[in-house]
């Protein structure tokens, strides 16, 4: 395990190797984006918490975690997109069960599931709307610049 003090850039008698600190960093990006902790992470890397926790106060590494880890959620919600027809015939097939039990629990879900996702659908309507406004205010104001 590499200690607080080492240097991690690959610095060894005056020999400088970059790929080092540009290796751990790659595999630190990878661990938290996945979820582990700092401590797993730096565990797994072979350095200590102390060195994940300072290299995540650096925001362009940290800015790296946060595009990988959100990469992660985009492929994880297509998976779940791939599989969403599915899952509403299991719904909809619960909903016509002779359990009382069943087609509540089925039609809470899908009453649920349904209101959840058209907010989330209006704010991003409302998001999109809001950026393109912005930007067209910001277009309009560089624009007055030049007189």
């Amino acid at each position: 395990m590499v200690s607080d003090n080492e240097d991690v850039s690959g610095d060894v008698g005056g020999e400088t190797r970059p790929d080092r600190r540009s290796q751990l960093d790659e595999l630190l990006v990878e661990l938290l984006a996945g979820g582990r902790s700092y401590a797993a992470a730096g565990a797994m890397a072979g350095v200590s918490e102390r060195t994940v926790r300072r290299r995540m106060s650096d925001p362009v590494f940290t800015e790296r975690v946060s595009r990988r880890r959100g990469e992660y959620v985009g492929t994880l919600v297509g998976r779940l997109v791939d599989v969403g027809d599915e899952a509403v015939e299991v719904l909809r097939s619960s909903l016509r069960e002779e359990s009382a039990a069943v087609r509540l629990r089925a039609a809470d879900l899908v009453l649920r599931w349904a209101t959840h996702m058209r907010h989330g659908h209006e704010l991003e309507t409302r998001l999109a709307a809001l950026e393109t406004a912005a930007g067209a205010a910001a277009a309009a104001g560089a624009g007055d610049d030049d007189d």
